[in-house]
């Protein structure tokens, strides 16, 4: 899938972890996550990065993909916060959110 935010697109290949298992595996165990990729978890309002091997960028989205939190550059084994409205959450590369300028209140569409 792809993913949009303000005309750009911030994500090529974004695969989609709707199952258990693909939520409960997520990135763990890969060596790194490529410039265009991306997971996006649903649902899920938070996240951790016990077992991986990189740090990365996340996106929490309300129901509407609207940016509740963004969270720069996690590094592995972490607990990020949870986020009470939070639907999804996109994981992407470590400076993701940076390259694209996205802030809170920025709508994601995906395609």
């Amino acid at each position: 899938m792809i993913i949009k935010c303000c005309n750009q697109i911030i994500c090529t290949e974004a695969e989609y972890a709707n199952t258990f298992f693909k939520r409960f595996k997520g990135l763990m165990g890969r060596k790194s996550l490529a410039e265009g990729a991306g997971l996006l978890i649903e649902p899920c309002n938070q996240i951790h990065t016990f077992g991986m091997k990189f740090a990365i960028d996340t996106l929490t989205l309300d129901k509407d993909n609207v940016i509740l939190y963004i969270d720069h550059e996690i590094q592995p084994g972490k607990i990020r916060k949870m986020v009470s409205k939070g639907r999804r959450v996109l994981e992407l590369p470590s400076g993701t959110a940076n390259k694209y300028m996205l802030q809170v209140g920025q709508v994601i569409s995906v395609e």
